[in-house]
This record gives C-alpha cells, structure tokens and sequence, in this order.
C-alpha cells in the first residue's frame, strides 16, 4: 500500500507541475460559481396551475401506478378560486370529460341537445379513476415501430414503444367508486406529474355528474420538479426565464451543460494532464522509483494508472460535488442521485486512459498519446450518434439501408467500450434525479437506454485488454 501512496503522491506532483491543472480547477469554481448564481423562484398559482394540470397529467398509470406503460382517459381538469398560501395553494379542481372542438361552437359548450345526446356515455372521471386502480389491459405496439421491422425484415426492433389499454368497468364498477378512491387517485397525479411533497382532497357535494369539485390544498411548491419556477440567472441580472418545470430547468443545467459540455471539457483536459505520467515514468526508468520493497513492472504501471484515475476522480468529486451543493441549495431539491456521474466520469475516463497508457508505453511520447487519445475519443462519439442512427432507423425505417451495414455496426459495437451508451445511461441518472416520477418514466418508455452489465461489462474487457497489451510491452522493454 506505501508503494501505491508513494506512486499516486508521484502522479500528483507531476500533475500539479504545469498550469493546466490549475486552468481546470478555476474553470471548475467558476462554473460552480455561475451556477449558484441561478435561483429558482416558483411561480404564482394561477400562472402555474393551468400548466401543471395539462396533457401530462391526463395520463395514467394503471395498477395504482405499478404499470410500466401508461394509458389515458379524455378527462380535463381546470384550476378556479386559486388562492396562494405559504410554499403552496388552495384551488377548487374541476373535473369533467374533456371537451374536443366538436363539443365546441365559437370556444363555447354546444347547447343542452349535445349534451343530452351523450348523457349514456361512460363518466370519463370514474373511468379514468377505475382504470388506475385496477391492472392494465393488453399492450399496443407503436406503428411505426411496426414499419420499422417490415422494412427490414422483421425482428430487428428491440424496443417497441407502447402503451396500454386501460382497464374498461361496467356501470356497476363505475358506481361504486368512492370518494376516498377518486381522492387518492387525485393525490397519485399531483405527487406523480407535479411532485407536490402534501395534497389534501376533498370533494364538494351537490355537484352533477359527469363534472366533479374538488377542495384541494398542495404544499410543497419549492423544490417540486413538475411546478413551474421563474429561473433567475446572475443573481437575477438578466431577465428571468418564466414558466419553466423546475424538473426540466434542473435537465438542462446538469445533462447538457455539465454531463455534456462540462463532461467533455474535463475528460480532454484530464487526457493532457495525464499523458505525461507514464513517458515521465519510463524516461527515468522503471527501478528508479523504489521504495521500502522492491515492486514489479506489472505492478508499477498498474499502480500508476490506478494513479490517473484516483486523480481524476478527485477532480470530478470538487467539480461535479459543489455544482450538485450549489444548485440543491438554491432550487430546494436535494436528491444525490446526481453525485453518481462522479464514478461514471471517472469509468469513462478510465477507457481514455487505458488507450493513453498503451501509446505511451509503444512510443515513450506524451504528444503521441494525447493526439491518439483524443482522435479515439472522437472516433468513439462518431460511432456512438452512427450507432444511434442505426438503432432509431430499425425503429421508424427512416432511411432503407443494406443488411451488411447493420451487421458491420452490430460488430463494432460488440467490440469497441461502449462510451455513447454510458453517455446515455448518465443522462438517464439525470433524469431520474430531476424531472418528476411521471416525466422519468415517460422519458423512459421513449427512450431506449442500454443496460449497465452491458455497456460496463465490454468496456471492462476492452480495458483489460488494453492494459495487458501494455503490461506484456512494458515487461519486454529494456530499460
């Protein structure tokens, strides 16, 4: 373990030798900074409300939400006597069936004949509440998930979306639906698509059915994801931008500026900084770094590229750790599921590196091995959008393309580190952590992620092969 320290200690003082280092570290506290100049104020009720209660929150997830796919009812829900009160509201919810443009004259409810004719139709909201209570019907494939595999050959779409038909009660089934029921179901939507933390409900009698009220109180509006929040950038030195879901304000900050942009900045930077460990290691020789016990040159260069990533693991916990306290301070929403980019940074960093280290032993260079790191990094983001090209082409058949090009793709991606795919699991661990239960699983059911075992299993082996490749040099090499 003292060999370790000492190499790591060694990896250190080489890092902090130039001033790229120090360049990443400002860059790290001034995005740090930037970003807890954002504050996120919610917006009033009656601004918020009719956004929160739109298309979303129509959408139902049966088996009181167990099911993995949603359904719907044409139900509509509208907000009245809207009245603010202290991190929350109180509002009357009108329920009733949602009015389409046929139901409509001049935006206003056709006469009473209209409504006469529909009076044996099925009530939308018992509907709507009976069909998340009880289990999902049967599964509806996407169509053009279906054009997708008749155009080519059939069998080759891996995720299909779909959704489920809901359950279908008779009227006795409808009737007997209670209160207590249509008030939990409520409570799942606005804790599900707005992500209220406390919704009381209670229903105002005397109202005819189809049309409901409902006496409601939420609180909690500060740190929910699905509320819309006036985001105040600088310390409110530009103009705000209003309306926007906490949840999709929280997206944006962390998937594209600091898993994106950021992401990428720092594992180039960490690419410069790091290629000279190993020419500098070599240039001196490899027994010249002996300390209480001798230690093998397997086992040195092992310890030296454990060096490498402990140091950039470091960097990302400061950079990625204050940018997660800053804005949970300032938005009120403290969920640490983003600190899990901190080890997925350093993995895919880790496949960087493992190509750094075989050049650097071939060839003694550092230039050698930033310049053939970083065109592999590219090659690999080239493949990652071809890849996803390919797999959204199986799906829609928006391009015919000859079978040998799928098997070629197919191929490479079984052999190359599978960087685009933990790309696309961070952004899921974004999600997952930002956007409300309904918005992650929604964003779920339309988005194909690839599993964990996967993408971390064939990038382990690429980087094991990697690393024995460059053992098995270094061992051969005279000093």
């Amino acid at each position: 373990m003292m060999q370790f320290y000492a190499i790591l200690k060694d990896s250190f003082r080489e890092a902090i030798d130039g001033f790229v280092i120090y360049l990443m570290i400002g860059l790290s506290l001034l995005l740090v900074v930037i970003l807890g100049s954002i504050s996120y104020t919610p917006d009033a009720a009656t601004d918020a409300l009719p956004k929160a209660l739109g298309r979303e929150f129509r959408l139902i997830f049966p088996a009181r939400g167990a099911s993995s796919a949603p359904t719907g009812m044409p139900v509509e829900y509208h907000a009245t006597e809207i009245e603010d009160i202290s991190n929350g509201a109180k509002f009357v919810l009108k329920v009733g069936p949602l009015k389409q443009e046929a139901d409509l004259k001049d935006g206003k409810p056709e006469p009473q004949k209209r409504v006469e004719e529909k009076k044996d139709e099925p009530d939308m909201f018992r509907s709507a509440v009976y069909a998340w209570r009880e289990p999902a019907g049967e599964k509806i494939k996407n169509p053009f998930a279906k054009m997708g595999a008749q155009g080519k050959g059939g069998g080759r779409t891996k995720n299909e979306l779909e959704i489920v038909t809901p359950a279908i009660g008779g009227p006795a089934d409808l009737r007997a639906i209670t209160d207590d029921e249509m008030a939990a179901f409520l409570k799942y939507q606005f804790t599900t698509f707005v992500g209220v933390d406390v919704v009381k409900i209670t229903r105002r009698p005397g109202i005819a059915e189809p049309e409901y009220k409902f006496d409601v109180e939420i609180t909690g509006i500060s740190g929910a994801r699905g509320w819309p929040h006036s985001v105040y950038v600088l310390f409110g030195a530009v103009p705000p931008f209003k309306g926007v879901p906490l949840g999709q304000a929280l997206y944006f900050i962390q998937d594209v500026i600091v898993n994106g942009i950021g992401a990428a900045v720092t594992l180039m930077i960490s690419v410069v900084i790091t290629a000279f460990f190993i020419p500098n290691l070599l240039r001196k020789g490899s027994v010249d770094l002996l300390i209480s016990k001798p230690i093998s040159r397997v086992g040195l260069l092992v310890y030296k590229y454990i060096g490498g990533l402990t140091f950039i693991f470091i960097l990302s916990s400061i950079s990625i750790g204050g940018v997660w306290l800053v804005m949970a301070a300032r938005s009120g929403s403290w969920s640490p599921g983003f600190l899990l980019v901190i080890p997925v940074l350093t993995f895919t960093f880790a496949i960087l590196y493992s190509v750094s280290t075989l050049v650097a032993v071939f060839t003694r260079s550092a230039i050698a091995s930033i310049l053939v790191t970083l065109g592999f990094m590219l090659c690999l983001y080239i493949f990652g959008q071809v890849k996803s090209f390919f797999d959204l082409n199986k799906i829609a058949a928006v391009t015919e393309l000859p079978e040998w090009s799928y098997t070629l793709v197919d191929s490479l991606n079984t052999i190359l580190p599978r960087y685009k795919d933990l790309d696309k699991l961070t952004t899921k661990i974004v999600v997952d952590n930002t956007m409300t239960e309904g918005q992650a699983r929604l964003t779920g059911i339309f988005t194909e992620y690839p599993s964990w075992g996967g993408a971390v299993g064939v990038s382990l082996a690429f980087i094991a092969v990697m690393l024995a490749l460059s053992c098995w040099r270094f061992i051969r090499r005279d000093n």
